[in-house]
């Protein structure tokens, strides 16, 4: 059984919600939930990203996360990410140094559901991409989050939300095979190699660790490949997006811990 989580405290979320109701045939199955088959739509009170154990209480195997995205930048897009915190700051939910369970291949669906929402819808603006591992919150459930947004104080068109709940049903009830699993070290936050690697069908990315987030040590190395739940055999290394220092270090790592890695 798979869950999608909406939030009350997330405007676009709830939208979500709406659609999903609406336009895909949920419809209630108890407080708070929604049901469509063997998929279950679970509203919380909560913020997601302070939501600690969220959708333990139903014990699913995927946890698929619908929430606004907030860009200072103010770049619209449609992302993916999986969650968890590489350091000591846990001060947007989670544990320090704790990564939650996720998957490969939700990711890596859900990446290529938006892109084809992207195209189908005709958001042009809009961009699609990969988000590094960040953020809360801590759950022994193998969580992904999907979003939509852009400037803080502007709520995503209609259609962008749309692509978000077409995107997540789409992951629910997926059960395709995808490449191989890997874990990805190095660049910038929206994980622009890695992303592109996904739409090229070369690899499925479980966690990503941006540069930013370096150093790492070898329990967070260990973390990021025992809790994508594929265990892939592979690390990704996006070279130009490494400090010299952290990339002798992440390497000896994984020659320590025998596990193979390749440039990107």
């Amino acid at each position: 059984m798979r869950v999608i989580v909406a939030s009350r405290a997330d405007p676009v979320s709830m939208n979500i919600v709406d659609i999903l109701v609406q336009s895909y045939g949920f419809s209630e199955g108890g407080l708070n939930l929604y049901r469509r088959g063997e998929i279950l739509l679970k509203i919380i009170t909560k913020k997601h990203i302070f939501a600690d154990g969220l959708a333990e209480d139903l014990d699913p195997e995927l946890a698929i996360v619908v929430s606004s995205h907030r860009s200072e930048s103010g770049v619209s897009a449609l992302l993916t990410h999986p969650v968890g915190n590489w350091g000591a700051d846990a001060s947007m939910g989670g544990y320090p140094r704790t990564l939650s369970p996720t998957s490969s291949a939700a990711l890596y669906i859900s990446l290529h559901a938006l892109s084809e929402q992207l195209a189908d819808l005709g958001l042009s603006g809009w961009r699609v991409g990969l988000e590094v591992t960040h953020h809360g919150p801590a759950t022994r459930v193998p969580t992904i989050f999907i979003e939509a947004g852009g400037p803080p104080d502007k709520l995503p068109e209609r259609r962008a939300i749309e692509a978000v709940a077409a995107a997540s049903l789409k992951v629910a009830e997926s059960r395709l095979s995808v490449p191989p699993a890997a874990i990805g070290f190095g660049g910038g936050h929206y994980a622009p190699s890695f992303t592109r690697l996904v739409l090229e069908g070369e690899y499925s990315f479980g966690h990503m660790c941006p540069k930013y987030a370096m150093p790492i040590d070898r329990d967070m190395v260990i973390q990021a490949f025992e809790k994508t739940i594929e265990r892939p055999g592979i690390a990704v290394l996006d070279w130009k997006g490494l400090k010299g220092g952290d990339k002798s270090e992440i390497i000896s790592i994984l020659n320590e811990l025998g596990i193979e890695w390749v440039k990107a």
